[in-house]
């Protein structure tokens, strides 16, 4: 990239829209463009190797206000490692959280799913929308359901 660039090209070195470029600007994230004469902004060689390090920390689950920080510290003359190993280490337990939620959530609905198959077709007028989704309990599949064989029969 030449010394100094527009935002078209800035944007496409890194792999990101013009806009993007714009937002990060306005929120601190990139120094303030210098302007030529007729407004245009001029962006500087470090700009591209700029975006892409708020690329990549999107991509590990970093925030645009963990990312002003990082940058915060290593422009006050501060190693932000450590504080990124520490979000990292964050980010990595409520990952694994949020994995052992899906996986309950997974087996509820497999077992919703399996229920529903074993149950008597209802006839419309047993429930208010949907049988299947208003007999599961508050945890999904392990709610028993409320209309049974002779329920259905008595309502036929």
């Amino acid at each position: 990239m030449p010394r100094q660039a527009f935002i078209g090209s800035v944007a496409q070195a890194a792999g990101v829209s013009i806009q993007a470029v714009r937002y990060y600007e306005r929120i601190g994230l990139l120094p303030p463009a210098r302007r030529t004469r007729s407004g245009y902004r001029i962006y500087g060689p470090e700009t591209p190797a700029r975006l892409n390090f708020i690329r990549r920390a999107q991509a590990l689950g970093f925030s645009l206000d963990e990312i002003r920080e990082i940058l915060r510290l290593r422009f006050e003359g501060c190693s932000p490692c450590q504080c990124v190993r520490e979000l990292l280490q964050q980010k990595l337990v409520e990952v694994e959280r949020q994995i052992r939620k899906l996986s309950r959530f997974r087996r509820d609905l497999r077992q919703t799913l399996e229920q529903s198959a074993k149950l008597p077709r209802l006839p419309h007028t047993v429930s208010v929308i949907c049988p299947l989704i208003e007999n599961a309990g508050p945890s999904g599949a392990n709610a028993r359901p409320r209309h049974d064989a002779k329920d259905h029969n008595a309502l036929s």
